[in-house]
């Protein structure tokens, strides 16, 4: 590289490692770790993450984050923020924005949205620890102080303002019972398995959240070995004048040791981002000095492939997870389909053993004659059933009868 190929790398650089995040971005942001540092304040909160993605079991690759999940010593709350100004109303027991509706533009659901992802994570519970989770509890945070609430809103019992935050939550515990020590690990350990997302940031404040795809990380970066990477430009611009462009990279790996080595330009990074186009390239590529920091969401990306029934074994190897389950035995599933139901040929209840791997079948002639609004009452796609294994002809050929 010469000098003035060095000095452009120079100027190209240091500009890209000063993108700052905008102040809508900062704020918003501001206001997630003010709902966190709210819900820590309750004396019966013992963990509080950030940005967790609960995986959907509808979808093979889908997830919905939750801003703030709070696990409590009673239940889980799932905590979404919102940083609205303006007139806030509530309209078909939701709520909206006064300027949206000025605009004639159609409402977006938060309410229902965080109820949907509550049942997520319920159905998650079943699948991968084989017990229903402690009671999980939706509230939306409105963080703007300037937002202007209307009476409605504030009563609502799943609304709240990051000030009365704590006082909501002592009393939606107040009247239930304290969960084991061991049910309040577990749910720690279920959330840390699906982690967050992954994180570029830089030196002027911004922060790309995303995923990284891990087959164009630079050789002997993993996420199973680091939780974060540090980039550093060793050097001003005379330095890098004389004697070209060099990079300190330190490795913060999970097992809490640190590990510095020299590297040179040239290595890139793959980071994309649902939402919007990334990158020097818009498909989410960033050469290394681009970036102050990498962080990792997790230490594996979730996969539903992976979910077995939880055994008494400590085998690594895989589970078939039809194993765990036999004719006669009776266990918890959750309804997934009103099978036939949109042809206006209703025959039977799709229930999930283990979402996306193991099914079954209670068909119409196990109901007596139940009428469909008493169905779609006891029955909802969502809820959770005690089901009894009547035989089983594959994963997904399974005939159930009520427990």
């Amino acid at each position: 590289m010469g000098p003035l190929a060095r000095i452009g790398w120079w100027r190209s650089t240091r500009s890209a490692r000063r993108e700052h995040m905008p102040q809508r971005e900062v704020r918003s942001w501001k206001a997630e770790h003010a709902v966190g540092a709210a819900a820590k304040r309750v004396a019966n909160t013992k963990h509080v993450h950030l940005a967790i993605r609960i995986p959907d079991p509808d979808r093979p690759r889908g997830s919905g984050e939750v801003d703030v999940i709070a696990i409590t010593d009673r239940a889980v709350i799932l905590l979404e923020v919102k940083n609205w100004g303006g007139d806030v109303l509530l309209q078909n027991n939701d709520l909206v924005q006064q300027r949206l509706l000025d605009k004639g533009e159609p409402p977006k659901p938060v309410i229902e949205k965080l109820r949907a992802k509550v049942r997520m994570l319920q159905r998650c519970s079943l699948s991968i620890d084989r017990v229903e989770m402690l009671e999980v509890l939706p509230i939306v945070v409105l963080a703007n102080p300037k937002g202007n609430l209307s009476d409605e809103v504030l009563a609502h019992p799943e609304v709240s303002t990051v000030a009365d935050l704590p006082a909501k939550i002592e009393a939606l515990l107040a009247t239930r019972e304290p969960a084991s020590d061991e049910e309040i690990i577990r749910q720690d350990a279920l959330l840390r398995r699906f982690g967050t997302w992954d994180v570029l940031t830089f030196d002027g404040g911004q922060r790309h959240t995303g995923d990284l795809t891990d087959e164009d990380l630079p050789e002997g970066w993993a996420r199973a070995d680091h939780s974060s990477v540090e980039i550093a430009v060793e050097g001003g611009f005379f330095s890098t004048l004389f004697r070209g462009p060099r990079l300190s990279v330190t490795f913060h790996c999970r097992d809490g040791s640190k590990v510095t080595e020299n590297m040179s330009p040239g290595p890139t990074v793959r980071h994309t981002q649902p939402w919007d186009n990334s990158g020097i390239d818009g498909k989410g590529t960033y050469p290394i000095e681009h970036v102050r920091k990498v962080l990792f969401g997790n230490e594996a990306k979730f996969r539903w492939e992976d979910v077995t029934p939880a055994s008494d074994d400590d085998t690594t190897e895989d589970v078939d997870p039809l194993a765990a389950f036999e004719v006669g035995g009776t266990y918890t599933g959750t309804v997934v389909n009103h099978q036939g139901r949109k042809k206006d040929d209703f025959h039977g209840l799709l229930v999930a053993l283990v979402e996306r791997q193991v099914t079954g079948m209670v068909h119409i002639s196990k109901m007596d004659g139940m009428s469909m609004d008493h169905i779609d009452m006891f029955y909802a796609v969502g809820k959770t059933i005690d089901v009894k294994i009547l035989s089983i002809r594959g994963p997904k050929k399974i005939d159930l009868d009520f427990a």
